[in-house]
């Protein structure tokens, strides 16, 4: 990931690397129409299958920081993955269902270094990366030419198998009250709840026992912005929070806390191109916080800015990562709704 520094110091841009660098052979592959289980493991879970000498040796510590690198946007350090490490040997029938599969072979006598990557192999839902050496220097180059794409891999196919569990199941009451308010769906999975449904502006929560997930959704016309820029989406946010997310306390507010770094990227789903943030809040006046995830996109088409959020309260619980990614599941459910052809019908 690159930085630049040209925005205030809580503000870092990021740009995701999704292109393979060509220092080996890269492939992807979809298995057949076979019948196969849906994958097991939790999301963020990668299975790591390497033997033990390459594992204690430079390749284990490559790896370790690969996977166990920093969750972005967390109040508390929590890793990308969670590891699960096993030997070739190791890796019986009952492993094969996993949902994030990376395996590691050194072969001396191969062809070529080669990392190959295998959509539902043996289960649907599940992400399986092939990685085929000759040598530790081999592994090192392929490592640093595809580390970036191994993650995104692994945590896009998390993402995608979240949005296939809620549109196989969901609560009618809120995604409703998103396709009568606005041109787009969202799809909300059970246990989320309308906290607020007016012009222009939605709040959806779910509350378990303790954490907090909520999600915003948010239209204006585009002549009502300042710009697009990462200081004008800031400033935007902040202003539409302090307005519609009061706190408990008279005179508290939901904002931005600007005393951590916000990361800027691009994100595409739902066919549109979003400006991504990430960062972390807080209410002024009162002492609570926590991670949030924003997209932003311009609907040139209807004259409009559309911004979706999700944001966690959990302040007891140490596994955020998950609760981020499930809220962010929820806005990647996102489906522009063709007005023309339902006023025709």
């Amino acid at each position: 990931m690159k930085k630049i520094d040209l925005l205030p110091p809580f503000i870092t841009v990021v740009f995701s690397l999704l292109v393979a660098f060509n220092l080996g052979t890269t492939s992807c592959v979809n298995s057949g129409d076979a019948y196969k289980p849906r994958a097991l493991g939790a999301p963020g879970e990668v299975l790591l299958v390497i033997d033990s000498p390459y594992w204690k040796a430079q390749a284990g510590t490559v790896l370790k920081e690969l996977l166990e690198a920093d969750f972005p946007a967390l109040p508390q350090v929590e890793p990308l993955f969670k590891r699960i490490r096993i030997t070739h040997e190791q890796f019986q029938k009952q492993m094969k269902t996993h949902r994030n599969i990376l395996r590691v072979f050194f072969d001396p006598n191969g062809k070529e270094n080669q990392v190959e990557y295998k959509k539902d192999a043996w289960a649907y839902n599940q992400q399986l990366i092939d990685i085929v050496v000759k040598d530790m220097d081999g592994f090192i180059k392929m490592m640093n030419g595809h580390g970036a794409q191994i993650c995104n891999y692994f945590y896009e196919g998390d993402m995608a198998a979240l949005v296939s569990a809620y549109s196989r199941s969901n609560e009618v009451e809120p995604g409703k009250a998103v396709s009568d308010q606005y041109s787009f769906e969202i799809l909300f999975p059970k246990g989320f709840r309308i906290k607020k449904a007016g012009e222009a502006f939605g709040w959806f929560s779910f509350d378990r026992i303790d954490s907090h997930l909520g999600v915003f959704t948010n239209t204006c016309s585009l002549d009502s912005l300042d710009g697009f820029g990462a200081l004008d989406l800031i400033k935007y946010r902040n202003q539409l929070l302090q307005q519609q997310v009061p706190g408990t306390n008279p005179g508290s507010f939901m904002t931005t806390e600007e005393r951590f770094p916000v990361t800027v990227t691009e994100k595409s789903f739902g066919g549109k191109t979003w400006v991504e943030l990430r960062g972390l809040w807080k209410v002024q006046g009162d002492f609570m916080g926590g991670p949030f995830v924003s997209y932003f996109y311009r609907d040139e088409q209807n004259n409009q800015f559309v911004m979706l959020e999700g944001y966690v309260h959990a302040p007891q619980k140490p596994n955020k990562a998950n609760f981020i990614r499930e809220v962010e599941a929820v806005l990647r459910t996102f489906k522009a709704i063709d007005l023309e052809a339902s006023e025709s019908c």
